[in-house]
C-alpha cells in the first residue's frame, strides 16, 4: 500500500501544479491590468499595494516551478533496453549555453572539460548542472564567480564516476551541509531568491540513478559539491 502511495506522488504534484498555475495567472494578469489603468491614481500606498501583489504572485510562481521540478525528480529513470548512457560533457555544454546571460551578467568563469559518459539521462544530468551552477552564481562572494566542474573515477567504486562542482562563493557552514538538501530549506532565509528545492531535486535525481551527493568545504574557500553516477555500459 505504501509503495503504491509513493508511486502516486509525482502524479499528485503534477496535478497540483497544473491546478495552481491557472488562478495564479489570473491574479498576476489582473494585478498588472490594475497597475496599468490606475497608474498615478491610487497614490503611493496604492502603487505599493499593487507592487506587493505582483511580487507575491512572482514568489508563488517560483514555488510552483520548484514543485514541478521536484515532482519530475521523483519519477524513476526511464527504462532502456540497453543503457549506453549520456555525455556529461554535452549536458554541461548545453547548460552553460542556456545560462549564458546569467553567467555573463555575473562576470563568471565556468569551466568543465573531458567530462565522461554516465548511466544518467542527458536531461537529468542537465538539471543537476543547472541547479548547481545557478546556486554558485546566486551565492557568490564579492569576487567574480569561478565555477569548475571536474570528474574522475570514484576511488570507492570502480563502476562509478565522482563529479566535483567547486566554486569560490560564500560557502556553506559545516553544520548546514546536510540540511541544504532538505525540501524548502533556505539557510539564508529570504536574503536570496529561490524555492529551496534545487538541491533536493539534485539529490532525488542522483539517488534515483544509484549515486550519492554531498557537500564539502573547498580548500580555496567557497563550496564543493560532490556526487557519484554509474558509468555507462
Amino acid at each position: 500500500m505504501l509503495r503504491n502511495q509513493t508511486a502516486e506522488w509525482p502524479l499528485f504534484f503534477d496535478r497540483l501544479v497544473h491546478d495552481l498555475r491557472e488562478p495564479l495567472r489570473s491574479v498576476q494578469s489582473f494585478a498588472e491590468l490594475l497597475r496599468e489603468i490606475a497608474a498615478d491614481r491610487l497614490g503611493p500606498d496604492g502603487d505599493m499595494a499593487t507592487g506587493e501583489i505582483l511580487a507575491g504572485a512572482a514568489r508563488i510562481r517560483l514555488l510552483i516551478d520548484g514543485v514541478s521540478r521536484y515532482a519530475g525528480s521523483l519519477e524513476p529513470e526511464p527504462a532502456r533496453p540497453e543503457n549506453k548512457g549520456s555525455s556529461l560533457q554535452l549536458a554541461f555544454d548545453m547548460t552553460t549555453l542556456a545560462l549564458d546571460k546569467q553567467i555573463t551578467a555575473n562576470g563568471a568563469i565556468v569551466t568543465g572539460e573531458k567530462l565522461p559518459r554516465t548511466g544518467m539521462s542527458l536531461e537529468r544530468a542537465g538539471h543537476i548542472f543547472e541547479n548547481l551552477i545557478r546556486n554558485s552564481l546566486l551565492f557568490r562572494s564579492p569576487a567574480p564567480p569561478v565555477i569548475e566542474v571536474t570528474a574522475g573515477p570514484d576511488p570507492q567504486d570502480s563502476g562509478r564516476w565522482l563529479i566535483r562542482v567547486a566554486d569560490n562563493g560564500i560557502g556553506i557552514d559545516p553544520n548546514d551541509r546536510e540540511a541544504v538538501f532538505k525540501p524548502f530549506m533556505r539557510i539564508n532565509g529570504r536574503k536570496y531568491p529561490g524555492a529551496g528545492l534545487g538541491l533536493t531535486v539534485c539529490r532525488n535525481l542522483v539517488e534515483g540513478c544509484g549515486g550519492r551527493i554531498w557537500m564539502e568545504g573547498s580548500p580555496e574557500g567557497g563550496c564543493l559539491c560532490l556526487f557519484t553516477l554509474p558509468t555507462a555500459e
